[in-house]
């Protein structure tokens, strides 16, 4: 009978080894380096000037780029073809229709709209593409209300009751509290998604969805590491590179911004010391959804924010350096 039981143990242990083994990669990232350098196009973006604080994003067919140092208008709305500019939105000042402190742009291509949160006011404001477009006098809605303890940094919109966000929460521990939920935009209620790694004191990530592929994407900017979920939240992989360690320290930057590009998984990525230029990602690593490292496009630039085109399949970039901004066409690049 011990024996029985022994061995129903061992086959216990062993098969929760092998489920492990699964979900824990190390994997090298530096084997299979592209030089994309001279593949990198220059965004000619004359007028209105915009600063070093720039983001892009796209939303349906346009390229909207904003600059929350700007003294004009916060936001540039260009077509995303051509890259012609078409009009700017979005004045600072803390008036009913104006945007104390601008957080990150939320696209929502399916409604042909833009969320902007304002986090002087704690509000979250929604635009309207094509209202923007044929009204010189377009005002935002307030879409949704924010927490002051807990509240969404950044975000993907599904629907009115449910985004995927990454949370900050301040409370009485040394350090804020980072971590993914599901957000209520309406009600503001937050539910526990993605904790973080165990051995990870304080996390500080960006991440990805896709809601295509039943999948989120997590890059820990001061941890040579990547996790893999579902939309549940499920843990599916942990992909540790080979600067992997849990120390709490912010000296090193690893991971940057990351996006979901048709069946492939991209990543800013720096590998250099915090607070100098070795602190900015100069390449993007691609990995499948299964967490296999397949090759790193050196840009031999420093990024300071991208975004992804889906429809013409390229990267578009700000850049610290004497092109602002870029685009990187990807056929043929990350297959």
């Amino acid at each position: 009978m011990k024996r029985i039981v022994y061995f129903i143990l061992f086959v216990f242990f062993a098969s929760s080894c092998f489920r492990n083994s699964d979900v824990e990669k190390s994997q090298n990232h530096s084997t299979n380096i592209i030089d994309v350098k001279e593949l990198v196009k220059e965004i000619v973006i004359d007028t209105p000037l915009i600063g070093g604080w720039a983001r892009p994003f796209i939303v349906n067919d346009y390229l909207l780029i904003s600059d929350s140092q700007s003294e004009e208008k916060l936001i540039s709305i260009f077509d995303k073809d051509n890259f012609s500019y078409l009009m700017g939105i979005g004045d600072a000042g803390e008036g009913p229709n104006e945007i104390t402190n601008m957080g990150v742009i939320v696209p929502d291509e399916v409604h042909h709209r833009f969320f902007v949160p304002d986090y002087g006011k704690l509000k979250v404001l929604s635009y309207s593409v094509d209202s923007i477009l044929k009204n010189p006098f377009y005002r935002p809605e307030v879409k949704g209300d924010m927490k002051e303890l807990q509240f969404p940094d950044r975000f993907v919109y599904v629907n009115d009751t449910f985004c995927i966000a990454r949370s900050i929460m301040v409370g009485e521990s040394k350090y804020f509290q980072q971590s993914l939920v599901r957000w209520n935009m309406l009600t503001g209620e937050m539910d526990l998604l993605v904790e973080g790694h165990p051995k990870i004191e304080r996390k500080r990530s960006q991440f990805a969805v896709s809601l295509e592929h039943n999948l989120i994407v997590d890059c820990y900017a001061h941890h040579d590491l990547m996790t893999i979920h579902d939309l549940d939240g499920n843990l599916k992989y942990n992909i540790y590179g080979p600067y992997w360690d849990d120390k709490t320290s912010n000296d090193m930057v690893y991971y940057d911004a990351v996006v979901i590009c048709k069946d492939k998984i991209v990543a800013a990525y720096a590998g250099g010391r915090n607070w100098s230029d070795e602190g900015f990602p100069n390449c993007f690593q691609v990995y499948d959804f299964n967490g296999n490292y397949i090759k790193t496009l050196d840009i031999g630039r420093k990024i300071c924010n991208f975004c992804y085109d889906q429809k013409l399949n390229r990267l578009i970039m700000v850049l610290d350096n004497e092109i602002q901004f870029a685009y990187l066409n990807l056929d043929g690049l990350i297959d």
